[in-house]
């Protein structure tokens, strides 16, 4: 019985040690506020552009089309810059709680975000191909909704909210009249990005 009584104290004390590390790492995210607003910035430029290079026009095939160089510089520009402020202000975020932004666990992220971010480019391929370009923002909302609610699984409870947030707007999004689209894409990913960015900052810092 004492071999017993030891084994499950030992048992326990595992699962305590188990239970308080998840908490430190929920607790303490590497998560950055600056970087959500500085993306969400960068956003609304990236809607701003494509409204002023596509002009009073429907973001239609043909209207793609006759300006996707520049359009494809607008977004790629953007993705490229998002992508830069994410991992930066993330490195030092996590510098400033004792971690680091490449670990096992960021691995385990970028696995579990990696699928929805495949899905929506494999969509917008299919939908450019088929002249369904329209809806193309609407599935990059619902699927950047899917790919920040496997984040969230990681991560505080912000980062979850955020991706849901996404997943709605993208289905409102795939339903709402076209011509509603591009501003749509400015109220998600620009301001849901800014919102998200101002609540990490007062729950986590900086």
């Amino acid at each position: 019985m004492s071999a017993l009584s030891a084994s499950l104290d030992e048992a326990r004390d595992h699962l305590r040690v188990i239970r308080q590390t998840m908490e430190r790492s929920t607790q303490y995210s590497t998560l950055s506020g600056w970087s959500g607003i500085l993306i969400g910035l960068t956003a609304l430029a990236g809607v701003w552009l494509t409204r002023a290079i596509v002009g009073g026009r429907v973001v239609t095939l043909d209207a793609v089309r006759a300006d996707s160089g520049q359009l494809a510089v607008v977004w790629g520009m953007a993705l490229v810059m998002a992508v830069a402020i994410e991992f930066l202000c993330n490195k030092r975020r996590a510098a400033s709680v004792g971690k680091r932004v490449v670990s096992r666990l960021g691995a385990h992220i970028l696995l579990a975000a990696t699928p929805a971010f495949f899905s929506g480019a494999v969509l917008t391929l299919f939908f450019y191909q088929h002249n369904l370009v329209p809806y193309i923002l609407g599935i990059w909302m619902l699927f950047y909704g899917l790919a920040i609610c496997a984040v969230g699984l990681f991560s505080v409870r912000p980062v979850t909210y955020l991706g849901s947030a996404f997943v709605a707007s993208g289905a409102i999004t795939l339903l709402a009249p076209v011509a509603t689209h591009l501003y749509l894409m400015a109220v998600t990913f620009g301001g849901f990005h800014i919102a998200y960015g101002i609540i990490m900052a007062r729950r986590h810092g900086w």
